[in-house]
């Protein structure tokens, strides 16, 4: 069958605003499904399921989400298009990130979470998909970061602690975002400045944006650096190689956690390049990157 190409909301669009595609196998009489894989415009591989039904499409069975190096990053199985058993996420390098349970598309019981090292991050339990009870949050040296009780009479209740033991004292922020060197402004002027239009494609009068995704590690440099929506191939080029080039953020938090965080940001390309005068289009913000597997962490 042929393609049809989705924007990062899964919803059909053409192939210019597209981030991504899905393929469908014809259907298998026997068992009443069709098979399903999505890629990348790049042509990585991304998901592969199982669809009862292509119009609307309805997810049935076993979903599997894959990280750019080939290796698989999330699953869980559906029922009638609702998550509905065990969901377990891996690192890159094949380690359990997190495994919980799914419900008719709702998080329940006991979730967990695991450092890259192997120390848990979190821990808690979850009822009909909102979290319930107390929360506890760890450092990857195992010590405590965090203690969130909810569900209090009183209302929730919230605690902070250093990597020290120590308690925690100043605002307390669930999530914080990374930081660059400067702010927004200054990420920007970066990009900015170090970004060439290359020759053949000014030659050729090729304008817009190639959409890189990046990744601002726990230590707060950037990698995974990958485009996943070109223009051209000088041009998708220079554009991963600027966003590499970017340096080390202040790493984000989560429940005072440095925490990985992904993002995607165009790099727009046009004839306000000017070799005499130096003017340069301005660019747009990154955005934070989402996905469309049960908990949007891929």
């Amino acid at each position: 069958m042929p393609a049809i190409y989705l924007n990062e909301r899964d919803e059909e669009a053409v192939p210019d605003s597209a981030t991504h595609y899905r393929l469908i196998d014809h259907k298998n009489e026997l068992l009443g499904t069709y098979a399903m894989r999505e890629y990348s415009l790049t042509g990585a591989l991304l998901l592969r399921g199982t669809l009862s039904s292509i119009d609307p499409p309805v997810r049935n069975g076993l979903l599997t989400w894959y990280h750019s190096n080939g290796g698989k990053a999330a699953q869980v199985h559906y029922r009638s298009d609702e998550a509905d058993g065990v969901y377990v996420s891996w690192y890159e390098d094949g380690r359990v990130s997190q495994r919980g349970e799914y419900a008719q598309g709702q998080r329940v019981g006991s979730w967990i979470s695991v450092h890259r090292n192997g120390q848990k991050r979190s821990k808690g339990t979850y009822t009909a998909g909102k979290p319930t009870g107390e929360w506890r949050y760890y450092y990857d040296t195992g010590q405590l970061s965090a203690i969130e009780l909810l569900n209090r009479e009183k209302g929730p209740a919230l605690a902070f602690f250093n990597e020290d033991a120590s308690p925690y004292v100043g605002k307390l922020h669930k999530r914080q975002l990374p930081e660059f060197p400067g702010g927004e402004e200054a990420l920007l002027n970066f990009v900015t400045r170090n970004t060439t239009y290359p020759k053949n494609t000014r030659r050729k009068g090729i304008t817009g944006n190639v959409y890189v995704r990046y990744t601002v590690g726990e230590d707060g440099r950037v990698g995974q650096v990958e485009v996943i929506r070109g223009l051209a191939p000088e041009a998708d080029q220079e554009a991963r190689r600027v966003v590499a080039s970017l340096p080390a953020f202040q790493p984000g938090r989560e429940y005072n956690i440095p925490t990985a965080m992904t993002f995607t940001v165009p790099i727009h390309f046009s004839p306000g390049f000017s070799l005499l005068s130096g003017v340069r289009p301005p660019q747009t913000p990154p955005t934070e990157a989402r996905a469309a597997n049960p908990d949007e962490l891929y």
